[in-house]
């Protein structure tokens, strides 16, 4: 029981939760900018995100209790990098500035992507 009281004083699992908000945030702002709020992909998305949290508070602390620690670390950090890329993405589709560097990086703000959206239009 002690494991899953240890989560509130973890940096990881606070970065990990305050990523999952803001992903959702700025999500929500997304849609509404490009007037395509939806509410069974709202929906579902909060089911996903909810089903993921659930499952890092779940196996999170399980790595612990077998002595894989630092695998349960890398677990959790692989995720915050997925929800700060799509932070990023959301932020970018709103038209909000995003240095070229990191555009070339992330498909969804890349010209191939843009090219292909627009030509489907």
């Amino acid at each position: 029981m002690m494991k899953f009281q240890s989560l509130l004083d973890n940096k990881l699992i606070l970065i990990y939760t305050w990523a999952v908000f803001f992903d959702l945030v700025t999500g929500f702002i997304k849609s509404l900018s490009h007037k395509s709020t939806n509410s069974t992909k709202g929906l579902s998305g909060l089911l996903k995100h909810a089903l993921l949290l659930i499952a890092i508070l779940t196996l999170y602390p399980m790595f612990d209790l077998i002595g894989m620690g630092g695998m349960g670390d890398a677990f959790l950090i692989f995720y915050i990098l997925f929800y700060l890329v799509s932070i990023v993405e959301n932020w970018g589709q709103m038209g909000l500035p995003v240095p070229e560097w990191v555009k070339r990086y992330l498909y969804k703000l890349s010209d191939e992507y843009n090219k292909d959206d627009k030509g489907g239009k």
